[in-house]
């Protein structure tokens, strides 16, 4: 039997803004902008209900050519954005934005950190100034252009169904990892970001098998095939170590195990383990 299992579509959070999940859209297509501080704003774009499964994932961080911001017409400008490869070489590109919000009168570069990191949008039927952040979240919805899927390296991945339990129950409670992933990057001062992709994968046609066990299938055989060390332990000589999993797909007769895992979308995903970068990864797992 062949057990076929799809990550579902990707969505992204920055990892500085897991707490904020509860306020995130449950709807496809929805988008709910956030007021951080006084006059800045970050937003969610999507449905964020129902992830079960996610990998936390590292990536160069974005900052803005102040001279080079250009408005092109009330819903779209154009920026020179500049970034860095895995080898930490710095890249950049003019690119055209759409806007998240319209009608706008003006475009401009502004600073949240030490960088030109944020867009100022000043709009023409005169509602207040708006800023946000050039992040990771940003440039994957709202560049229209961009010659380059951008790496994001998996360092772990992790997965909550039992009882109900969904991503969000278990990122909202601290989760460890996560911290020494943001220490790491904090202790080195590089222009990296953290993110978190969320993944929702889809129930099989199967009464044998719980949705509970499906996900714990696909979280080991994600595992297995990115080898996300060291912060990742179980499951990374899985199906050849001796466990309830192995039981449980032998009970139903399956030989392998084909994992289908969407990198979202302007991005492709990779690992220390596996480095060749992809939008998409087919994952094949026999079971002995």
């Amino acid at each position: 039997m062949l057990l076929t299992l799809e990550s579902g579509p990707a969505s992204i959070i920055q990892a500085k803004n897991i707490g904020l999940l509860d306020l995130a859209p449950t709807e496809d297509d929805q988008l709910y902008v956030h007021q951080e501080s006084e006059d800045h704003r970050l937003f969610f774009y999507g449905n964020f209900k129902g992830f079960h499964t996610y990998a936390l994932v590292t990536h160069t961080k974005f900052k803005i050519n102040k001279d080079s911001v250009r408005l092109l017409d009330e819903s779209s400008f154009e920026a020179e954005l500049i970034f860095e490869d895995e080898e930490g070489d710095e890249k950049s590109q003019l690119t055209r934005f759409g806007s998240p919000m319209a009608p706008l009168s003006n475009v401009s570069a502004c600073k949240y950190g030490r960088d030109y990191d944020c867009f100022e949008f000043s709009f023409s039927n005169g509602a207040a100034n708006q800023k946000f952040p050039c992040d990771l979240v940003f440039v994957t919805h709202y560049a229209k252009d961009l010659k380059y899927s951008i790496p994001l390296c998996i360092e772990y991945i992790g997965m909550a169904a039992k009882n109900g339990r969904t991503a969000q129950d278990r990122l909202g409670e601290g989760h460890d990892k996560l911290q020494t992933i943001l220490a790491k990057l904090n202790a080195r001062d590089q222009f990296k970001s953290a993110s978190i992709i969320l993944y929702k994968p889809g129930e099989l046609d199967c009464n044998e098998i719980t949705f509970e066990q499906v996900v714990n299938i696909l979280e080991a055989s994600l595992i297995q095939h990115f080898k996300p060390t060291p912060l990742n332990v179980e499951h990374l000589n899985f199906p050849n170590n001796r466990t309830k999993l192995i039981s449980i797909l032998k009970n139903i007769g399956a030989v392998l195990i084909n994992v289908k895992l969407e990198s979202p979308k302007g991005t492709s995903l990779y690992s220390m383990h596996k480095t060749e970068k992809l939008e998409e990864h087919l994952i094949f797992v026999q079971i002995p």
